[in-house]
């Protein structure tokens, strides 16, 4: 975006609305910082809006902090933008302007009790200030607390009645920011410790915000995942002896293992697998297993029971593999193949070694004990599929290839084809028509119709069907070309009958559009007598007017 044609970027409302700040001389001050413009623009509030702009007037970056979020841009930014391409276009030889002295600069030359008097005024002026100071200051014995304090001030300040509002939830996280930094310092001076206490901080916090807040935007849940994906991190980077890592090892299980993370199994499981390095101590392991094996509360739902079963298991089988080998790894995935994950591998291994009798009984097992998940029965039959094609299996894959097809599977229309000689295709087809016409899965059944081209049986569904069959018009083109002009007028009366606002005034007049467009006809004729019979509606007659 460049400054002579920003506009381009902006919506036209917030551009006549800057423009209007502009000229009534909103914009009270235009400083510059380096290479960054910064700006006072006067409202119902003041705001501050900064523009870093190159010497050609392309502009890097502009930010604004009023509350607008419904668009990219606001007529505060618009107004600055304004201003500053009118000094640049009136100024053929400007003067270099003055630049602000930095902060830094500034606050180098104060002494020791005046820096003192300033931060403490500040504090007292700004708890969120005071609350961030203790915390960059205090012992680390006192870290924690003064990390919750930051972050708990940071929520309250955009909360209304103890809830955070979507428009609010990024002032609400403020506060973490800061907590995150000296986290993520501590572990780059080695001190995991006192790092994953915070970065636990963090977490508590902002799993229990999740309760008090509109989440929609993500951004409370993006930092939980950034904030585990650092704490497992953290172990990675440093070396511990072996008491302090089992001390470490425990903090951390006592904290993922609490009752907070229930119905929040992804993160406890994220976070316990980052414990896994810790296992090769025996307690710590015995420690973990032992939670891993537990059984599941009766209160949790059972698909959701299910699932975080088959989350401990996948953990419990990265720590075999890890610590015990592949061998184990595999035997632990055939005890438990009614983990349909373990049985798809066991199924997969079972299809690579050649083993096919093994993988067809896996699949067979498995259609059987997951006849309740559909899609899970239809992954078995898929192997099951590919297992008959590699043993040859014609008659096999005939029969699973019509089954799945008359499941609304087309992809295998084109295999089932395949497997018969021309005539012999000829014969069955019919078979295979009615069996998809009588089924629950009618798009299957056009798609057959569409690609066999069966004009006579696509004619009749759309005749039974013409409401819904408009796309299908074109493909009964030309042998039915007065059936298709019929089905289309048919089609557009319905609709313009049934029309009564503009929205539903613009579909009529693309159906009469598309009318054209597919059978190539004049559209005065449907075009006038909808006028005709709509003279007291005076937007459907200017939409109609448009075609």
């Amino acid at each position: 975006m460049n400054l002579q044609e920003f506009e381009a970027f902006f919506d036209d409302t917030i551009l006549k609305r800057g423009f209007d700040y502009y000229k009534s001389g909103q914009v009270e001050s235009l400083e510059l910082d380096e290479n960054t413009w910064i700006a006072e623009v006067s409202g119902s509030d003041d705001y501050e809006v900064t523009v870093t702009l190159l010497d050609d007037g392309e502009i890097i970056e502009t930010t604004c902090n009023c509350p607008y979020d419904f668009g990219m841009y606001c007529k505060h930014q618009a107004a600055v933008l304004y201003a500053l391409r009118d000094q640049k276009n009136t100024n053929s030889s400007p003067k270099e302007p003055k630049r602000k002295e930095s902060l830094e600069s500034i606050l180098g030359k104060l002494d020791k009790q005046t820096l003192l008097s300033i931060m403490l005024e500040l504090a007292n002026r700004d708890r969120r200030i005071k609350k961030e100071l203790l915390l960059r200051c205090s012992e680390k014995s006192d870290a924690v607390q003064y990390a919750r304090d930051v972050i708990k001030t940071s929520i309250k300040s955009a909360s209304h009645h103890g809830f955070v509002e979507y428009q609010d939830t990024d002032r609400a996280i403020d506060g973490v920011d800061t907590v995150m930094k000296m986290a993520n310092d501590l572990v780059a001076t080695g001190d995991v410790f006192a790092a994953a206490s915070l970065y636990i901080v963090i977490l508590e916090e902002m799993v229990d915000l999740l309760d008090n807040c509109d989440d929609s935007s993500g951004h409370v849940g993006d930092v939980i995942c950034e904030t585990i994906e650092n704490l497992n991190e953290s172990f990675s980077l440093n070396s511990l002896e072996e008491k302090k890592a089992e001390t470490l090892f425990n903090m951390i299980f006592a904290h993922a293992t609490n009752q907070m993370y229930n119905g929040w199994s992804d993160w406890r499981m994220e976070i316990l697998s980052g414990l896994v390095p810790f296992c090769q101590n025996h307690a710590n392991r015995e420690k973990l297993e032992l939670y891993l094996s537990g059984k599941q509360s009766s209160s949790t739902n059972d698909w959701r029971n299910q699932y975080e079963v088959k989350e401990k298991q996948a953990l419990q089988l990265q720590i075999i593999r890890t610590f015990d080998g592949d061998a184990a790894a595999k035997e632990y995935l055939e005890r438990n193949v009614d983990n349909s994950d373990f049985r798809r591998i066991v199924v997969e291994n079972a299809i690579s070694d050649g083993d096919f009798e093994k993988a067809l009984m896996m699949c067979l097992e498995g259609e059987k004990s997951d006849e309740s998940y559909p899609g899970l029965v239809s992954k078995w039959k898929h192997f099951r599929y590919e297992i008959y094609e590699k043993k040859s299996d014609i008659a096999a894959q005939k029969n699973l290839a019509r089954e799945l097809l008359a499941q609304g599977d087309f992809t295998y229309f084109a295999k089932l084809k395949a497997l018969y000689e021309e005539s012999q295709w000829q014969a069955i087809l019919p078979e295979i028509v009615e069996e998809a016409r009588n089924s629950n899965y009618q798009k299957t059944y056009i798609e057959i119709l569409i690609h066999e081209n069966l004009k006579p049986q696509l004619l009749d569904h759309c005749k039974n069907n013409f409401l819904t069959s408009e796309k299908l018009f074109s493909h009964l083109l030309p042998e039915y070309e007065e059936d298709v002009d019929d089905l289309f007028i048919k089609l557009i009366r319905h609709h313009a009958a049934k029309a009564g606002d503009r929205g539903q005034y613009r579909h009529v007049c693309d159906l009469i559009r598309h009318y054209k467009k597919t059978c190539g006809k004049s559209t005065d004729t449907i075009r006038d007598e909808i006028a005709a019979k709509n003279p007291r509606r005076p937007a459907f007659l200017d939409e109609l007017s448009k075609v």
